[in-house]
């Protein structure tokens, strides 16, 4: 699967046609209530209103995160190029009031539109090779055509579907260099984000000093602050936080957020800073603000906690939906705390008629947490009109029971009523054969993926790298990652590829090799972080080695040692001096 035609299908052909589909996790990092999503709040138009929808636009990253979250299954419904209406989110509107969709009055008409066709100017860019983008855009406005910001619109949250960040940034570059449109505080706010996701942080702050002062507000740095939380860069988030407060730019509850989320990853002890700050402040909690502390309480295994949360929730009067219940009663699963999660999915199904949909993939996937294979079964008989999204729910479902016949047949219905998939429905089957080590049915489904002109996308070679080391072919794994970088320059694998592949070389003992992925790893662009460096120090653990100047190394990345590093390198220096080489790092 690494040489040969397999390779070419996994890593070249056909990649520009198809928009990337991401399964999310409930809280993908940079999703927190982007301010450019809350602007879309107060708007009429319905298909510009889904916050996911916003989101994606931006091109918010769910599978390139290293981070804790548990699936609450309300995924968006984008399939390859279909925009699919949603309802408002019912999160409090910001005091904010304008919005993306300011121009979008026929947004209804082109929703059906673009169902069944992409827009010629979609396509052009999405054709043309990368170093070609401007002069066939040129091309395309000397044919006579004019671009409206319908269009713009269109092709940005494509781009960021993909991931192809370069060209959606050429694209918007061409489009102010060429004073095409009339640059609002969205369209700033978008060119921010996309050289933040492109050419970092820095780039990205020094781009500010080019907007004009009326848009240098709490959009653009709140669109800042998602890229720091994004790449979990404490330093900088912390100093974007404090600019926001010091030019007296409104401080929101997404702002908080933001900050609550980085910092139950990296510094737990700081979320009840910022907790204080908003009480202070008068900022009211939103819905989310309470999921990050579940998280933070759950992941914590501090179940009291948890239930305190709960109980101040219903006494604010904000009601528990269907995802906070849902991760409420997965993390009483793994605390092994089974009558209690019972009680929960039981209020769960008792409420199933005011939300079937969100319900269904709820406790399908609870009930596979719970291994009840017949309580899965029969509230899949339930389900009597499937869409997309329930099937793979119950694909996961029976992959987490180990129920592949089931699963398979689940995938194969899933085909037959639907005219077409994307890439996400494909890559649910496969993931059920990558953690149940299924090598040559794997092989088979991405011949058959690809035969069906369905490209594979940088979740597809996720899921491939996890089936080659899941079945104990690390060295494939490795070549594998390796040629998708090479071929596909617009887009990147995803962190947790990596990541994956380090840890089997660290408990492999294998020093080189995992120090090999390290310099890949940064070398795309993703930035060092803790979780990075305790899982390349086991490397040097299990190998009985001691790393010279690893703190320094880490302080250089500006990376706090968290007590497993600390502890790791007491058991290094602990060892006898005789015969225990050291390396230099």
């Amino acid at each position: 699967m690494c040489s040969g035609s397999m390779d070419s299908k996994l890593t070249g052909g056909g990649l520009r046609d198809g928009v990337c589909r991401v399964v999310s996790q409930v809280f993908p990092l940079g999703y927190l209530e982007s301010p450019i999503i809350r602007r879309y709040s107060a708007e009429p138009t319905e298909w510009l209103t889904n916050s996911k929808f916003c989101d994606e636009l931006l091109g918010q990253e769910a599978a390139d995160q290293p981070d804790e979250n548990f699936d609450c299954n309300d995924e968006p419904s984008h399939g390859n190029v279909t925009i699919e209406a949603r309802k408002k989110p019912n999160e409090t509107k910001a005091s904010i009031s304008g919005s993306w969709s300011s121009n979008m009055n026929h947004s209804t008409d082109l929703k059906s539109r673009h169902r069944t066709h992409r827009p010629y100017l979609l396509q052009t860019v999405l054709d043309a090779p990368s170093g070609k983008v401007v002069s066939m855009l040129d091309r395309w406005i000397g044919d006579g055509n004019q671009l409206e910001r319908n269009e713009f619109l269109l092709v940005l949250f494509h781009l960021g579907k993909q991931r192809l960040y370069r060209k959606a940034l050429k694209f918007i570059k061409w489009i102010e260099g060429r004073n095409l449109l009339k640059f609002e505080e969205r369209d700033y706010a978008c060119f921010l984000d996309l050289i933040a996701r492109h050419s970092g942080i820095e780039n990205a702050q020094k781009y500010i000093a080019r907007v004009p002062k009326p848009f240098r507000n709490e959009v653009l740095y709140e669109t800042l602050l998602v890229n720091c939380v994004r790449v979990s860069d404490i330093q900088k988030a912390e100093e974007v936080f404090r600019e926001i407060r010091n030019l007296s730019l409104p401080l929101t509850v997404s702002a908080c957020n933001q900050m609550i989320s980085l910092y139950k990853r990296v510094a737990c002890n700081k979320v009840a800073d910022i907790l204080t700050l908003m009480e202070k402040e008068n900022i009211k909690p939103s819905p989310f603000t309470y999921k990050l502390i579940i998280v933070l309480k759950g992941g914590s295994n501090d179940m009291s906690g948890m239930e305190l949360v709960l109980s101040e929730m219903k006494a604010s009067g904000v009601e528990l939906d269907f995802a906070t219940r849902t991760l409420v009663a997965k993390f009483y699963i793994y605390a092994g705390l089974t009558e209690k999660a019972e009680a929960v999915i039981s209020e769960m199904e008792m409420d199933y008629i005011k939300d079937k949909r969100h319900a269904i993939r709820s406790l399908l996937l609870l009930y596979a947490d719970l291994s009840k294979p017949g309580e899965v079964a029969r509230i899949w008989k339930l389900c009597t009109e499937p869409n997309r999204g329930d099937f793979v729910a119950a694909i996961e479902a029976w992959g987490k029971l180990g129920c592949i016949k089931q699963a398979e047949e689940t995938f194969e219905a899933m085909l037959e009523t639907t005219k077409k998939v994307s890439s996400r429905y494909y890559n649910a089957m496969l993931s059920v054969y990558a953690e149940n080590k299924l090598m040559d049915k794997g092989k088979a489904l991405v011949e058959r993926m690809s035969s069906d002109g369905c490209p594979s996308d940088p979740v597809t070679w996720d899921l491939l790298i996890k089936l080659y080391v899941n079945s104990g072919e690390v060295g494939k794994a490795d070549s594998f990652l390796l040629n998708v970088t090479k071929e596909n320059l617009d887009r990147r694998p995803t962190y947790g590829s990596y990541i994956y592949l380090l840890r089997a070389y660290a408990k492999e003992g294998d020093i080189h090799n995992a120090e090999k992925i390290f310099d890949r790893l940064k070398k795309v662009g993703y930035p060092g972080r803790e979780p990075l460096y305790s899982v390349l120090l086991e490397a040097y653990v299990n190998a009985k080695v001691r790393p010279h100047g690893f703190i320094e190394r880490m302080r250089a990345d500006g990376v706090r040692p968290v007590k497993i590093v600390i502890d790791h390198l007491k058991f290094l220096d602990q060892l006898p001096r005789e015969g225990v080489p050291e390396l230099e790092v």
